[in-house]
């Protein structure tokens, strides 16, 4: 069964890019969204910004994308951040060490 994801570019600013996900990050919607979320990233200038507020659920596939984005960034010469991050995601993301790796704020 397909699970639902949406990416939404929410600003290009003065070498900042702000995006916004939503609904659940698994194997299914990662492998989905990663070829829109590459590309909305791809002229992002000195940061990308994640407004993960909307994201229900994330698993190991999730936090591999992110992780890939991340490391995609350093070599582009930005910085990735994760923002409004809930509680599910949060947890995943602390247990695997991904907020140590990518600068990250909590809302749960």
């Amino acid at each position: 069964m397909s699970t639902s994801i949406s990416l939404t570019v929410q600003m290009v600013d003065h070498g900042s890019t702000a995006l916004a996900l939503a609904g659940e990050l698994d194997l299914d919607s990662a492998a989905r969204i990663e070829p829109d979320l590459f590309l909305a990233t791809a002229w992002a200038g000195r940061e990308v910004v994640v407004d993960m507020a909307g994201v229900t659920f994330c698993d190991t596939s999730g936090v591999e994308l992110l992780m890939r984005l991340h490391r995609r960034c350093a070599t582009e010469g930005c910085r990735l951040r994760l923002c409004r991050v809930p509680r599910q995601p949060g947890r995943v993301f602390r247990v695997l060490g991904v907020d140590r790796a990518i600068p990250c704020s909590f809302t749960g």
